[in-house]
């Protein structure tokens, strides 16, 4: 790598950056975006699309490319109540910029209360959350009363390799 005889991958630059102090020249890796991985859905339910990223809200950064502009957030998935595209201990990269509900699109929302976050997909007749999974017992989130949309997901990561299990706090 400091012979410039291979790339430095996205995840190694945070690397890099975390061991050294020195931060990662992202402005030259093609569209990479470093995104702030919180400690879990539940670190959500405090942000608002308006708010900072706290620092000690994040629990690492995640080095991803291709996402639009936007204020991203990862979050990991706790549950099988969407797990047909986010299986439980995947990542979902969430636009907090982007908070326009559309048919059909998947979303991080917030109600009003105690109740925390939820990440389902969005439907407009007549107008709930559904699940997207293979479990049976989840039910649509009715929209009875006030919601925040803390932001549209994006995409959604799982690292299936010999370290996948590994990540620990």
């Amino acid at each position: 790598m400091t012979l410039g005889k291979r790339a430095v991958a996205g995840d190694e630059m945070i690397a890099i950056e975390e061991i050294t102090g020195f931060p990662a020249p992202l402005e030259n890796a093609d569209g990479l975006v470093k995104v702030p991985m919180l400690d879990s859905l539940v670190s959500a339910s405090n942000l608002s699309a308006r708010e900072a990223v706290k620092a000690e809200d994040v629990e690492r950064y995640i080095a991803a490319s291709d996402l639009p502009p936007g204020d991203w957030i990862a979050l990991s998935v706790e549950g099988d109540s969407m797990d047909l595209v986010s299986p439980p201990g995947s990542v979902i990269f969430v636009n907090r910029a982007d908070t326009r509900l559309i048919d059909g699109g998947f979303y991080v929302v917030a109600a009003d209360g105690d109740h925390g976050t939820t990440y389902k997909r969005y439907r407009s007749r007549p107008e709930h959350f559904a699940p997207y999974s293979t479990n049976r017992d989840h039910g649509p989130v009715l929209v009875d009363g006030p919601f925040r949309v803390v932001g549209r997901v994006y995409r959604t990561m799982l690292d299936i390799g010999p370290s996948a299990g590994r990540r620990g706090k």
